[in-house]
């Protein structure tokens, strides 16, 4: 693989294509048969001398040289949510720009999910293709997931603390009191296939606040169970899935209220929900 300067980080030293390679096989990124990304290009300021599509590109060919057979990432839209009809082929998301970048591959499969759809490049095409109509719940992407081996959950610059949409699966998995299942509906667009149909999604209640710090990936680093390293201005870091849900449930299961600001309110949960340019479970 040809060495190529990507980012200039705030030393002025340089970031490359084999710097970002060796630091995702450090994290382990390569032992395992899916590796779904949550990304952010936040290592440094990007080589000017390189067009974005070409940085894109080079940095989709890092995370190939894994060798890992499926790799998935969010391309969530929530167009329903929005008022917005959903185009499988066109709807463009807002996960990131590699997200997008391989969003749009033509070698990319992306499910027919207009809430929180992903897209896939690799063997198991199933985790997209086989899914039904609860978004962050039974039948979703996310329970496909969890009901195969060998998969890891990668952070490319990205912070899981606001980014690891999976912890809602978990909640709906679990439960929790403070989300409800609400169905969206409205129209799909699929090649040349236009229809009307139902989607539900496990939303919050309006008067219950997230969490907004970064209490659990601190209980996974002190723990030792999500692998993070320094990468540029940014890093990488790893967790597999079985760890994952154990932790998320677990924590649940202590205390309810571990993934929001503040405890919810056990009378007068608000189910009032308005369209909005919503971009996050």
């Amino acid at each position: 693989m040809q060495e190529i300067k990507l980012f200039k980080i705030k030393d002025h030293t340089w970031i490359t294509n084999t710097d970002i390679l060796r630091t995702l096989e450090q994290v382990g990124a390569h032992t395992c048969k899916i590796l779904c990304m949550h990304t952010e290009l936040s290592f440094g300021m990007p080589n000017p001398e390189l067009k974005r599509s070409e940085l894109l590109k080079v940095l989709f060919d890092t995370i190939m040289e894994l060798g890992v057979p499926t790799v998935c990432v969010p391309t969530f839209t929530f167009s329903f949510c929005n008022d917005e009809l959903y185009d499988v082929k066109n709807s463009s998301s807002k996960m990131g720009a590699l997200n997008e970048y391989i969003r749009k591959l033509n070698i990319a499969t992306r499910s027919v999910d207009p809430l929180m759809s992903f897209a896939l490049v690799g063997n198991d095409r199933g985790l997209v293709e086989d899914i039904g109509h609860h978004s962050a719940g039974a039948h979703s992407t996310f329970d496909n997931l969890h009901h195969r081996n060998g998969v890891k959950f990668l952070f490319f610059g990205a912070r899981l603390a606001e980014c690891f949409t999976y912890i809602h699966y978990v909640e709906e998995r679990e439960a929790v009191p403070y989300r409800y299942n609400r169905e969206f509906t409205g129209t799909i667009v699929n090649d040349d296939k236009t229809y009307q149909d139902t989607y539900t999604l496990f939303v919050r209640f309006a008067n219950v606040i997230p969490l907004a710090n970064a209490k659990y990936e601190m209980f996974l680093l002190e723990k030792n169970l999500l692998k993070k390293i320094p990468c540029g201005d940014s890093s990488i870091a790893c967790i597999d899935e079985p760890t994952a849900y154990e932790t998320i449930a677990g924590n649940l299961q202590t205390d309810i209220d571990y993934f929001l600001d503040q405890p919810h309110p056990r009378n007068n949960l608000d189910p009032t929900f308005k369209p909005h340019k919503m971009i996050a479970l």
